[in-house]
């Protein structure tokens, strides 16, 4: 039985005048080619078939998308361009909080590393371009260049600290990255360790304090699935890395 990847998506209104449940096909690819099998789980997951699904996990990957409400870090909106989805903040922060409880392996990516932070007790830029108190010389959202950088090609570099639990999947120094996000850490939650920062000290990659070779709790703020697509080995690694902690879990635990 391969692994399998509880994988988050979202909702939104459609053209046609009902809703529509999405995820953007290369965290799909990317579980898939790991070695995993991909399973969505959206909004509409609710109550009991929602903690029926979540038994059959082996893993749970965070997506990005839109923001994280901002009264969960106990703040009101300050900036026009927060969007956010309070059916998807709930999926969400519910699935994480049974995952840690059991030791679930977590990827987190974009939005994902932010839920992950907010959920253990940190906070958020709200918009990265208009904060008086950091650094503005770094372009997080590659889309907004002139000209738009594609999603499968890196913008900046990465720096992720050697003798970290990332550095031992991706390699220490220096990672040329995508960047397509306008929020970011601010305070970072107590019971994470910042391992990736950009070249203008915004947090990009985050792990547990106590990471050990025989867990798996990766937040990261770019999207190695589109790098992944593209080819890229190093985010490749990262899906197998995640893929290969799930089977252990699944095996550690008897699952059928």
């Amino acid at each position: 039985m391969l692994p399998r990847i509880g994988i988050t998506g979202s909702i939104a209104p459609s053209r046609i005048g009902t809703r529509r449940a999405f995820l953007n096909e290369p965290y799909l690819t990317g579980i898939r080619d790991a070695g995993g099998l991909p399973l969505v789980l959206t909004p509409a997951h609710q109550g009991e078939s929602l903690r029926a699904f979540y038994e059959w996990l082996d893993g749970l990957l965070l997506t990005g998308g839109e923001d994280v409400e901002p009264a969960r870090y106990g703040e009101t909106v300050r900036h026009e361009t927060v969007e956010s989805v309070p059916e998807r903040d709930a999926l969400e922060f519910e699935l994480l909080r049974w995952a840690l409880a059991d030791g679930l392996p977590v990827l987190a990516i974009c939005r994902g590393i932010q839920v992950l932070n907010v959920a253990l007790g940190g906070t958020l830029y709200q918009d990265l371009a208009t904060e008086p108190d950091r650094p503005a010389n770094v372009a997080h959202n590659q889309a907004a260049l002139d000209p738009p950088v594609p999603r499968v090609q890196p913008s900046h570099a990465v720096t992720v600290l050697p003798g970290s639990f990332l550095a031992g999947l991706v390699g220490e120094g220096e990672r040329a990255v995508n960047s397509m996000h306008h929020q970011g850490i601010r305070a970072l939650a107590p019971s994470l360790h910042p391992v990736g920062f950009a070249p203008d000290g915004l947090i990009e990659a985050v792990e547990a304090n106590d990471a050990a070779p025989s867990s798996f709790l990766v937040g990261v703020q770019w999207h190695p699935e589109e790098l992944a697509v593209a080819g890229d080995p190093v985010s490749r690694r990262l899906f197998e890395a995640f893929v290969t902690a799930a089977a252990k879990h699944r095996t550690s635990h008897g699952a059928p």
